[in-house]
C-alpha cells in the first residue's frame, strides 16, 4: 500500500508541474480511459479484503452486525455505499470452501472484467443487482445473461446497460420481473407537501414509471429556454425568426416554471400546453403489435424505462397514445417535397425510432432535439422519415464542420460516418441507444453495411 500511494503522489506531482497540458483531445481522453482502468480495479483489493472479514468474523470482534457496519464506522462511507461494497465481495471475489479450498466467485464473468479494470463499480453493482431477481431461474440462463452483460458493460455507457439489462432479466424471466417491480412501485409511491412559514411550499415525492413518464411528458416541452423574435411578421404574414435570449434560470427553476404553466394549464378549462415544435404534449410508449397484445407484453417509455403492455391497455382510455407500428401505411410519415418542417406524426415516429440525439454517444432526450435532413432540404432532400433523423441543437449546428456525416441505412437507420482523422477507414457508426432498441435478446441484430460515401471535406484536426 506504500508503494500504491507513493505511485499516486508521482502521478499528482506530473500534474501539477503541468506534465498533462501537452495532451491533445485524443490524448487527454486516452489518459483518462487509463486513470478510469486503475480506479475499475481497486474494487478487487476491497472485495477480498471484505470476503475475508466475513470469513474470519472480523465483525463480531469489533463490535459490529456485519461487515457493512465495519465499513460505516471504519471507512466513514455512507450505508449504501458500504452495502455496495459487501454484496458486491459476496459474489466476485474469490471464496474458501469450510475445507480452506478455494472457489471461484459466483459472478465468475464478471469478477474476471474488473480484475483487467474494463468495468466500473455501477456497472458491476448494476449487472449483479439485477442477476439477484433471476437467481431463482436455471444457472445455466442466469451464467449465460452474465456472460452477455459483462460483454455489453465493456461496450455501452451506463443508460444504455441499464437497458440492455432490463431486456437480459425480461429475457431470463419473462413471467416474474416487472409485475412485481410494478407492485413494489404501487406500495412506495407518495407525494408529501408542506406549507412554511414564508408562504413558500416544500416536499418531496416518489413517483410510479408510468406517473413520472406522464410528468415528464408534460415538463419537457415547455422547459426550453426563453425566446423571443428579433423581427416582427412579415406582412405576408410569415413567422419572425427567433433567438434565444439569455435565459439565466436554472434547470430546476425552468422546471418549477414549467410546472406552473401545466398548473395554469389545468385551471384554464380545455386547455394544454404544446411544444414549440407544435407536437402536443404526448406521452410516448414503444411496442410492437406482439408486445402490446401479449398478457406480459413490455415496451418502453421515452426514455428507455419499461411499461408493461398493461400499463399501456390502461392508458390508452386516460391518456392521448401515439402509436408507431414499424411497417405501417396507415399514416402520411412521408411528405416528400410538400414540406420542409416534419409533421407531428412523422415527429413522433423519429422519437420511437432514435429516442433522441441519433449523434454517437450523445444522450440528449427526444423533446429537446431538433429535426435534421440527412440530405439537406435546400439540395432537394425530402421531408420523409427516410431523411430525416432528430439532433440536439448542438449536433445539429456542429457536426458538418467537424466532418461527419450521416447516412440512413437500407434498414432505415441513421449512422454517423467520421472524418478520417478519427477513424481512417471511416467506419459507420450506430447510436447504442437505436441498436439496443432493435435489439433481440434471442436474435441478435445484425445490420447491413451502407453504401461507401464520397468522404467529406477533411477540417483540420482540433488541438
Amino acid at each position: 500500500m506504500d508503494a500504491a500511494e507513493t505511485a499516486v503522489e508521482h502521478l499528482i506531482k506530473l500534474v501539477d508541474d503541468g506534465a498533462h497540458t501537452d495532451l491533445g483531445a485524443f490524448g487527454l481522453v486516452e489518459v483518462l480511459r487509463h486513470v478510469e482502468r486503475v480506479r475499475n480495479k481497486l474494487p478487487v483489493v476491497d472485495g477480498a479484503l471484505i470476503e475475508f472479514g466475513s470469513e474470519q468474523g472480523a465483525s463480531g470482534i469489533l463490535s459490529e452486525r456485519s461487515m457493512v457496519g465495519v465499513l460505516v464506522s471504519g471507512l466513514r462511507v455512507s450505508a449504501g455505499e458500504a452495502l455496495r461494497r459487501v454484496r458486491a465481495a459476496e459474489h466476485l471475489a474469490e471464496r474458501r470452501s469450510p475445507l480452506g479450498e478455494t472457489l471461484l466467485p459466483i459472478r465468475e464473468e464478471i469478477a474476471r472484467a474488473r480484475r483487467d479494470g474494463l468495468v466500473a463499480p455501477e456497472q458491476v453493482a448494476l449487472i449483479d443487482g439485477a442477476l439477484r431477481k433471476v437467481g431463482h431461474c436455471a444457472p445455466a440462463d442466469v451464467a449465460a445473461g452474465e456472460a452477455l452483460l459483462t460483454e455489453q458493460a465493456t461496450r455501452l455507457g451506463f443508460k444504455d446497460l441499464q437497458t440492455v439489462v432490463t431486456k437480459v432479466v425480461e429475457a431470463i424471466d419473462p413471467d416474474g420481473i416487472l409485475p412485481t417491480d410494478e407492485a413494489e412501485h404501487e406500495h412506495r409511491r407518495f407525494l408529501h407537501l408542506k406549507q412554511r412559514t414564508d408562504g413558500s411550499w416544500a416536499g418531496d415525492f416518489r413517483f410510479t414509471p408510468a406517473v413520472g413518464a406522464k410528468l415528464a411528458a408534460l415538463l419537457g416541452p415547455l422547459m426550453h429556454p426563453r425566446t423571443s423574435t428579433d423581427r416582427p411578421d412579415d406582412a405576408e404574414g410569415a413567422p419572425g425568426r427567433r433567438r434565444v435570449l439569455d435565459d439565466e434560470r436554472t434547470i430546476g427553476q425552468r422546471r418549477h416554471d414549467a410546472f406552473a404553466e401545466i398548473l395554469d394549464a389545468c385551471l384554464r378549462s380545455g386547455e394544454r400546453p404544446e411544444t414549440q415544435s407544435g407536437t402536443p404534449a404526448t406521452l410516448i410508449l414503444t411496442f410492437t403489435w406482439a408486445e402490446f397484445t401479449e398478457a406480459n407484453g413490455i415496451g418502453t417509455y421515452a426514455d428507455g424505462t419499461p411499461c408493461s403492455a398493461r400499463t399501456a391497455r390502461d392508458l390508452v382510455g386516460e391518456a392521448e397514445i401515439a402509436f408507431c407500428v414499424t411497417g405501417a401505411r396507415r399514416q402520411p410519415l412521408d411528405l416528400y417535397r410538400a414540406k420542409r418542417i416534419a409533421s407531428t406524426a412523422q415527429t413522433l415516429a423519429l422519437i420511437a425510432r432514435d429516442g433522441g440525439c441519433s449523434f454517437p454517444g450523445c444522450q440528449v432526450a427526444p423533446q429537446f432535439c431538433e429535426r435534421h435532413h440527412v440530405i439537406s432540404w435546400w439540395d432537394g432532400g425530402d421531408t420523409n422519415i427516410h431523411n430525416l433523423t432528430l439532433l440536439c441543437s448542438y449536433h445539429h449546428r456542429h457536426f458538418a464542420q467537424r466532418g461527419w456525416q450521416c447516412v440512413i441505412t437500407t434498414q432505415g437507420l441513421p449512422v454517423w460516418v467520421p472524418p478520417r482523422w478519427i477513424d481512417p477507414e471511416q467506419r459507420p457508426i450506430l447510436h447504442h441507444r437505436i441498436m439496443i432498441s432493435t435489439w433481440d435478446v434471442q436474435d441478435p441484430l445484425t445490420f447491413d453495411s451502407p453504401d461507401r460515401l464520397e468522404p467529406p471535406e477533411e477540417p483540420d484536426p482540433p488541438d
